[in-house]
């Protein structure tokens, strides 16, 4: 009897982590130029906390940078990424710990579109949705998931 408790606790477990993640839609019009540097601007209906748009703007930052997609402000052959932050919800760390699933999902959703250096013609758009319904893992994990998706999806368009 004992086994069967801890088989199902550890199936009840795996089926809560397979719920978290970071999914892209509708971004089939984007196609990435190999090369091509961006500059970012993050706009935020969701009123993010102080602390997470700080991570979610130093994320973003520090991604392109690494891997040498970050222009100047002053770069004019950069492309421009529009961020639109559209929902933010973290649950506090001792909701998280104390009652886990019952106390929501932590979710954040947003809009990217890519506009062409010089002319601001949209060339992409797509969204990108961050949730953690479980206990498990840490509200800045998941904030820099959601910035390390776009980053990915900009060098590869998918």
């Amino acid at each position: 009897m004992k086994l069967t408790s801890t088989t199902g606790a550890l199936l009840f477990s795996l089926v809560l982590v397979g719920c978290a993640g970071t999914s892209v839609q509708g971004g089939g019009s984007y196609k990435p130029t190999p090369g091509q540097k961006f500059v970012f601007n993050i706009s935020d209906n969701a009123r993010m906390s102080p602390e997470g748009q700080g991570i979610f703007e130093t994320r973003l930052a520090n991604q392109l940078s690494g891997s040498g997609q970050l222009a100047s402000r002053t770069d004019k052959s950069a492309r421009t990424i529009e961020v639109v932050v559209e929902n933010y919800y973290m649950r506090h760390g001792a909701a998280r710990a104390l009652v886990g699933v019952m106390a929501g999902a932590d979710n954040m959703r947003s809009s990217v579109i890519v506009k062409e250096a010089g002319t601001g013609t949209e060339v992409g758009r797509f969204r990108i949705e961050s949730t953690n319904p479980t206990a498990m893992g840490t509200s800045r994990g998941m904030i820099e998931d959601h910035a390390d998706k776009i980053v990915i999806y900009l060098q590869s368009g998918q």
